[in-house]
């Protein structure tokens, strides 16, 4: 955790009115070491620990992981910037689509956007399906391929939505790949063997499997990784 993540953390803490790490910590039931270490920003704190923390201090996660780069902020252009991070995205199996709570998503800032007219959202990824691209917990910047003319390319690294019979939707990260012969592919890129399977999809990019659906609903076109604290397109 950098310094200023550190600080920000000590910051909600002792606005939430707890005097010391050692209070805060008994107070809720943490590990008192893992919190202490991640005050002092002597160990890295994962978006899920500052989800916890957030709650408990009542300040926004992305505040907290200093996503939201308060400090570079003023620009009036920088409201075009900002994606809200309204949850997660599996790398390796489908899981259901369920916002987080309003109070637990975050703004990032961004790059200006290579579709400035397209919906744009932020997803965290969860698992290793695709971790030589996405490490688990990276943050995705999306944009709608429905406000986009254009259809996936191989190599697109796309947001992919299946609608099952029983009207759930779930979501996956994966990359694009149609063959010669017409047939399309959503391929995991991941250092794990379990996660090595491709999907096959149908036409061309939705597939009726009994009743259910699948459809590529957003392009990939930026990614942060918390960890190292580095923006990549």
């Amino acid at each position: 955790m950098s310094d200023s993540k550190a600080a920000r953390l000590k910051q909600a803490r002792e606005e939430a009115g707890y005097e010391t790490a050692s209070s805060a910590a008994d107070a809720f039931g943490w590990n008192k070491s893992a919190y202490i270490h991640h005050e002092n920003g002597t160990r890295s704190v994962t978006i899920d620990a500052a989800k916890k923390y957030a709650r408990a201090f009542r300040v926004n996660t992305g505040w907290l992981l200093d996503l939201d780069n308060v400090h570079i902020r003023g620009n009036k252009n920088d409201d075009d910037r900002l994606v809200k991070v309204t949850g997660s995205v599996a790398a390796g199996v489908w899981t259901e689509t369920s916002e987080w709570p309003e109070a637990e998503q975050f703004e990032i800032l961004v790059s200006p956007s290579p579709f400035p007219k397209a919906r744009r959202f932020g997803l965290r990824v969860d698992g290793f399906s695709m971790d030589q691209v996405f490490p688990d917990g990276t943050i995705l910047d999306c944009v709608s391929i429905f406000d986009i003319e254009m259809e996936p390319e191989n190599g697109d690294l796309v947001i992919v939505e299946r609608v099952r019979s029983d009207g759930m939707h779930e979501l996956t990260v994966k990359e694009f790949e149609r063959g010669d012969e017409g047939r399309t592919w959503l391929l995991p890129r991941s250092t794990k063997p379990e996660f090595q399977t491709p999907i096959e999809i149908g036409i061309p990019d939705i597939e009726h499997s009994g009743d259910d659906q699948i459809q590529v609903i957003a392009y990939v076109v930026g990614s942060y990784q918390p960890r190292i604290g580095r923006f990549m397109r």
